[in-house]
């Protein structure tokens, strides 16, 4: 063998296996490519021992390589301790807070909270391995708070079967498993976490009960319009869904947390709404979402029971002429306003898609009813209440009938009757094809959707963490101090540190 090619082979191996133990460490994830590149190293360095064999001994017998051994023990062991150091750190994490406001801890409410998990609770994040770091840096803070809870993230462009199977839509996920039940959510920052936990610690069950029998939108359906999308994404929450059939009861179910009527064709029944009226007045929750009715008297029964509310559907159809900009039709509201005072929107940024919508409108003098999401302002966007126009393809704003944008299009109302134990919530959402198949996957309507429910059923957790204010003592930095340190930084201290260098290193050639 070529004298440049031995020492050549070596220091290829030997960086092989230096390769193979950090991946290792830090990527263990990667099984198979872990296994195959260490069998390779093994296999290469014994092939090196057999073509040099009779070298190798005599180099072991030599008193070069006793020295090597005792000084590369040394390291060793050095090495060992501190990996054994570092595995212990590892496994029981802790962290100091030196911050005056204690930003970089968690807060009184989700150290309680923690308190409550009596049982083994699984945290499974989902992001790309980039994305890992700030991630798990946050979660470690909960298992460190709690021993009941462990830790492991998937890498989604390792495991996309993992992915699929756990019905994970997009990176940043993490799913909860304890006792039993399972839980996922879109991890943002401390409070998307604790109010995770919250959902799936609560032993109460919350039962959501969507009406049939006048062709609305079904939850087995999973054609595009469906709703097999939104119910999959409630019974992920842990709500239990039911389906009703008003003309087949006297009274809504006992178990009921609330009652979803969702895009009705047909009208209901007085028996029916009396009913609803009946399940509401004794602190039941009401989601009614509704088409623009071209027949005019079509819904009025259901829309009386959310009058009280303060919320009325109006009789026409939202034109935007915006969305036809973002590839839309008028009639398709493309919404991205919000009312960022009220916790179900509160920081909600999402654009979301309102197809053939009607307007929602608060009565005067009703505090208990907000909207939560508008269109453009006008002339951008009206609701036009000329319907027979809309359907002829003609619709013009007209200053004396319809109403100048921005246009309510989802709202929500509460009031506590005596004699209740929990305040009555209804939501008034003017569009039925918002909660559709179609429209999941391209927009926020899914957040917005599980965001309103939650609020509904009072299980929105908690809203804001109570934090001391964080005192600003800007420092201030005129032209000539950037200048200083720039001169200090960049020059001068380099300068010393090589100068230094020079000065020690010409001594010890004189020495």
């Amino acid at each position: 063998m070529r004298n440049w090619l031995f020492p050549l082979w070596v220091i290829m191996d030997v960086l092989l296996l230096i390769a193979v133990i950090a991946l290792w460490i830090a990527a263990p994830e990667y099984r198979t490519l872990n296994i195959g590149l260490t069998v390779f190293a093994l296999c290469l360095g014994a092939l090196l021992a057999v073509v040099r064999a009779s070298e190798i001994k005599v180099f072991l017998r030599s008193s070069y390589f006793r020295h090597s051994a005792y000084h590369g023990v040394n390291v060793l062991l050095v090495v060992a301790i501190l990996a054994v150091v570092n595995y212990l750190g590892n496994k029981n994490f802790k962290e100091f807070d030196i911050t005056k406001e204690k930003r970089n801890s968690l807060t009184e409410q989700t150290s309680k909270i923690l308190e409550m998990v009596k049982a083994p609770l699984k945290m499974t994040v989902f992001a790309k391995r980039e994305e890992w770091s700030g991630m798990l840096g946050l979660l470690k803070l909960y298992t460190a708070k709690n021993k009941h809870i462990t830790l492991e993230a998937i890498d989604t462009d390792l495991r996309p079967d993992l992915v699929k199977a756990k019905g994970i839509t997009q990176n940043g996920m993490v799913l909860l498993n304890y006792d039993g039940k399972e839980s996922a959510f879109q991890l943002l920052d401390e409070l998307s976490v604790t109010n995770g936990l919250l959902k799936i610690l609560k032993s109460e069950e919350i039962v959501l009960y969507v009406v049939t029998g006048h062709q609305e939108l079904s939850c087995e359906e999973k054609s595009p319009e469906g709703l097999s999308m939104l119910c999959d994404k409630l019974r992920e929450q842990n709500y239990k869904v039911k389906t009703l059939d008003l003309t087949k009861v006297d009274r809504v179910p006992k178990d009921a947390t609330a009652v979803l009527v969702l895009g009705p064709i047909s009208g209901y029944l007085n028996q029916e709404t009396k009913l609803l009226e009946a399940f509401i007045k004794s602190g039941g929750s009401f989601f009614l979402a509704l088409a623009p009715a071209f027949k005019a008297e079509l819904y009025d029964n259901l829309t009386d029971l959310v009058r009280p509310y303060g919320l009325v559907l109006g009789k026409d159809v939202v034109i935007d002429r915006l969305s036809t900009v973002q590839g839309s039709e008028a009639t398709i509201p493309v919404v991205n306003q919000y009312d960022q005072a009220h916790p179900v929107t509160a920081g909600f940024n999402l654009r979301t898609i309102f197809p053939l919508s009607s307007s929602v409108n608060i009565l005067e003098g009703k505090d208990s009813a907000t909207l939560l999401a508008f269109t453009s302002q006008f002339p951008g966007s009206w609701a036009e209440r000329d319907l027979k126009g809309v359907t002829s393809g003609k619709a013009e704003f007209s200053e004396k009938q319809d109403l100048k944008g921005p246009v309510g299009l989802l709202g929500i109302g509460e009031t506590i009757y005596p004699g209740t134990d929990r305040d009555s919530r209804v939501v008034l959402l003017g569009s039925s094809s918002f909660l559709v198949n179609a429209y999941q996957a391209q927009a926020g309507n899914t957040t917005l959707f599980l965001n309103t429910v939650s609020w509904m059923v009072n299980d929105e957790g908690i809203i804001s963490f109570n934090r001391p204010g964080v005192e600003e003592s800007p420092v201030i930095l005129s032209a000539q101090h950037i200048q200083i340190i720039f001169v200090i930084s960049i020059l001068v201290v380099p300068i010393i540190f090589f100068g230094t260098a020079i000065f020690v290193y010409r001594r010890r050639r004189l020495l």
